[in-house]
């Protein structure tokens, strides 16, 4: 298989333009670019739009949409998975909704390759329109190929394409500022004696920012602001 490298994309079409050559070198008719990012999982969570979302559907310009059923073993799968768009009565309304308009469009299965990344939250390459014994062939053959074709288009995505700020527009100047700190190793005496606050005030700003990004923890609220490009370490 001939790719172009990834490393001439320098803008968001390049970037859409690689991956329908990608999904068409692997055999599919189409794919989509979907960066989850740090998030709880829930059916709540399962609503919010993704850190990055690039398709080759209508020109890229398709919107993303709640109730892909590959999400949830995304974050958890490191090898590509063949998923299939028959109806499932056990499946939530929100998957058989998003499996049915996949039906319309004529699709009937397609491969999920997830990408872990550690630092800004899992993601994945979702291809599709073959039937099911097809993308079993091709898982058979070319898993490695979309492994790590998949991994240098997320480096290559969370370079050129904006991430979706979320949260930025919540957290005040003193919470971004805990968080930095945080995330470069400050304890909480020392992030108060950098901003001139009492520790216990950190104690509190932490707590709103936990709560504003929807973290669980401390250590999930830096991993969120990290993954979304709120600070940089």
């Amino acid at each position: 298989m001939a790719m172009d490298p990834i490393a001439d994309c320098a803008s968001a079409d390049d970037l859409g333009a690689w991956l329908e050559r990608f999904a068409r070198e692997m055999g599919f008719d189409g794919g989509r670019y979907v960066h989850i990012g740090h998030r709880v999982q829930g059916a709540a969570a399962a609503e919010r739009p993704p850190l990055r979302f690039l398709s080759t559907l209508d020109d890229g310009g398709e919107p993303w949409r709640a109730g892909d059923p590959a999400l949830p073993e995304v974050v958890h799968a490191f090898k590509p998975f063949l998923w299939s768009t028959q109806d499932d009565l056990s499946r939530p309304d929100r998957q058989r909704g998003w499996l049915s308009v996949e039906r319309l469009r004529g699709v009937e299965a397609g491969v999920a390759i997830p990408i872990q990344d550690y630092l800004s939250g899992p993601a994945y390459i979702s291809l599709f329109s073959q039937t099911e014994s097809q993308v079993a062939a091709m898982l058979e053959a070319r898993a490695l190929a979309m492994i790590g074709l998949a991994i240098d288009f997320h480096c290559k995505a969370k370079e050129l394409l904006s991430s979706r700020p979320a949260s930025s527009g919540v957290l005040t100047d003193r919470e971004v500022s805990c968080l930095r700190h945080a995330a470069a190793g400050a304890t909480l005496v020392e992030t108060g004696a950098n901003l001139g606050i009492a520790p216990r005030t950190v104690e509190l700003y932490f707590a709103r920012a936990t709560r504003k990004l929807g973290a669980t923890n401390r250590i999930n609220a830096v991993a969120i602001a990290l993954g979304s490009g709120l600070i940089r370490i």
